[in-house]
């Protein structure tokens, strides 16, 4: 009896073993495939639909008549402003390894490559998806677009010392140096598009390269979160994340402070999302 109850233990194991193998291993690949179709999803909705149909454009700096792009905020600084570590790097140092963690973004969430193009091209328009590097008094196209939009989220300026700084809020935020230790700041700000609504602008900088560099690796590392934050209730909302890092240490960054267009269009002024000065 106990040997004839072992024989049909075996016989049922051999008959659903290789169905429930083929179950789990089901199970497994819809585990890898659910989030990344998910991922695709909110990629799209925090980018806009147009990303599935037209390209993205990373805008660097052409670095020509750097010196005459300051006198767009008519401020030039003084002639000795006060040096900070990361001034001395040249311009664009790291627009290559910016330009690579945004195109490993966008070619593993979107299955396209990242266009690169400079500040001064003709062909780049404004009904274009646009990710811009720098500040405005370095990028043409970031101050095109901070112009352009008429937003008051975030405004670049110089200081009356001649220090470089952003305002969010009606605070101004400027390097500081904390016991011979150099911070930086840097902002991710994005912009609704108002020629077409489904092609953002957003620029990533920082008051020095380390800023700069850090901006577009906190994008590329919180973008999710980013979402979840501001793009509640199906709409696409502007938004500005200010963050500061320790010149040198771009990947490690503390948020500072943010606003955000609730109902863009409509508000009076932005609101300030949060606080952790």
């Amino acid at each position: 009896m106990l040997m004839l109850n072992a024989t049909l233990v075996r016989s049922i194991k051999a008959l659903l073993m290789p169905s429930f193998l083929v179950l789990s291993d089901l199970a497994r690949q819809a585990a890898n495939i659910l989030p990344e179709t998910w991922d695709r999803f909110s990629f799209r909705h925090f980018w806009g639909d147009a990303i599935l149909s037209s390209d993205a454009y990373f805008v660097m700096d052409s670095y020509e008549n750097v010196r005459l792009r300051n006198n767009f905020r008519n401020a030039e600084p003084p002639e000795k402003p006060e040096a900070f570590l990361g001034s001395e790097l040249i311009r664009g140092s790291f627009c290559p390894q910016a330009a690579a963690m945004l195109t490993a973004l966008f070619l593993r969430h979107s299955g396209k490559v990242l266009r690169i193009a400079t500040d001064t091209e003709p062909s780049l328009k404004r009904d274009a998806i646009l990710i811009c590097y720098g500040t405005p008094d370095m990028n043409f196209k970031s101050f095109d677009i901070e112009a352009w939009s008429g937003s008051s989220l975030c405004q670049f300026l110089f200081t009356s010392d001649g220090r470089r700084a952003f305002r969010l809020a009606g605070q101004l935020h400027s390097m500081e140096d904390r016991c011979g230790v150099i911070y930086d700041k840097a902002i991710v700000l994005r912009l609704t598009n108002r020629q077409d609504s489904n092609r953002p602008h957003v620029i990533c900088a920082g008051l020095t390269e380390w800023g700069s560099l850090a901006a577009v690796n906190y994008l590329t590392q919180n973008w999710k979160e980013l979402h979840k934050r501001f793009d509640g209730f199906g709409k696409r909302r502007d938004f500005c994340v200010l963050v500061e890092l320790q010149c040198g240490q771009f990947e490690s960054v503390r948020e500072l402070t943010s606003v955000v267009w609730w109902e863009p269009g409509t508000a009076t002024s932005p609101v300030l999302v949060s606080n952790h000065v």
